[in-house]
């Protein structure tokens, strides 16, 4: 079993990750937890019965000595704690963004590689069912064609944000795209616009890949509502995916429908199990005791972080 020491216990851990972990207690460890804030220690610690907390995480590595780290904060505070866990040599788990920007992306990079530990990052699109049978579906019968993500909210950029939307948000679609296309980007047009707001809140981008596929990105916070949709197309057959609750498949002119959660015999009622946020965590367990690269690490996910660069640096279209 391995041992898991927590750092943060905001909103996001909360809601997601401290959840989904502790449904792998057979598995895990949930060993100690690190929290500034006295209120939200408070509040992990009587639901998930942590016996020990920190306020420091440096104290916490050297005392527990865990085998893995889930470090989930603000891209504002995680370099420093993400780099004391990986000189430690501990294996971790990150939310996206991967730091307050690309340079601190590399930073961790290079560290992981430095010290030989696995840096996951929780872009879990890339496990949700109805992608990963879409790309089971469609690799089955030749290469890829196109590959579309979309990924609109109602959520007006005011301007004072720490990072932008593209790269603290959107970056789960530009990887999904970069993932199912299957290749790495030889030429990139991409827009963004203010709408709404003072700061950037619509993101177009069209990629070429260097495996003659195509990718399409759209992203847009100033629409009505949340909506994270794909499409991925192959040879005599595309893949329409309302993520993470459907697929509908166009196959030699015919149609067939799936929920998300039948994919793999899951309950509908039990979202992380198909939405990919189960399967993310047991794949990262599985990676650590298998010594072998977990699908979102650091090592790879640089590679979207550097698509994310290339539709920023494209030619600002302000709206007027």
């Amino acid at each position: 079993m391995l041992k898991a020491g927590f750092i943060g216990a905001g909103g996001r851990g909360l809601q997601a990750h401290y959840p989904t972990v502790h449904r792998l207690c057979d598995r895990v460890e949930m060993a100690a937890v690190c929290e500034l804030d006295d209120q939200r220690l408070k509040q992990v610690v009587e639901k998930y019965r942590f016996e020990r907390t920190y306020k420091d995480h440096r104290t916490m590595l050297d005392e527990i000595d865990p085998d893995i780290v889930y470090c989930v904060m603000h891209e504002k505070w995680l370099l420093q704690p993400v780099l004391d866990c990986i000189a430690a040599g501990k294996h971790l788990f990150i939310e996206k963004p991967t730091g307050a920007n690309s340079d601190e992306t590399r930073q961790i990079l290079e560290a992981a590689e430095k010290h030989n530990v696995w840096v996951a990052v929780g872009l879990q699109r890339r496990h949700t069912a109805v992608t990963r049978e879409a790309m089971r579906l469609v690799n089955a019968k030749g290469p890829v064609s196109l590959a579309t993500t979309t990924f609109n909210k109602q959520l007006f950029a005011n301007g004072q944000e720490f990072t932008t939307t593209l790269w603290n948000d959107l970056i789960h679609v530009v990887d999904l795209l970069r993932y199912m296309a299957g290749g790495e980007p030889t030429e990139v047009t991409a827009y963004q616009d203010k709408f709404g707001g003072e700061g950037f809140s619509h993101y177009t981008a069209m990629v070429r890949f260097d495996n003659d596929a195509t990718g399409v990105m759209f992203g847009n916070r100033a629409s009505g509502g949340r909506v994270i949709r794909s499409e991925l197309h192959g040879v005599g057959i595309g893949c329409y995916m309302h993520i993470p609750e459907g697929i509908e498949i166009h196959e030699d002119n015919q149609m067939r429908k799936l929920g998300g959660w039948e994919i793999n015999g899951d309950e509908e009622q039990d979202g992380p199990a198909y939405e990919g946020l189960l399967h993310m965590h047991e794949h990262f367990i599985d990676s650590v005791n298998n010594n072998t690269q977990p699908l979102t690490d650091i090592r790879d996910v640089v590679h979207s972080v550097a698509l994310v660069d290339q539709i920023e640096a494209a030619e600002i279209m302000e709206n007027k």
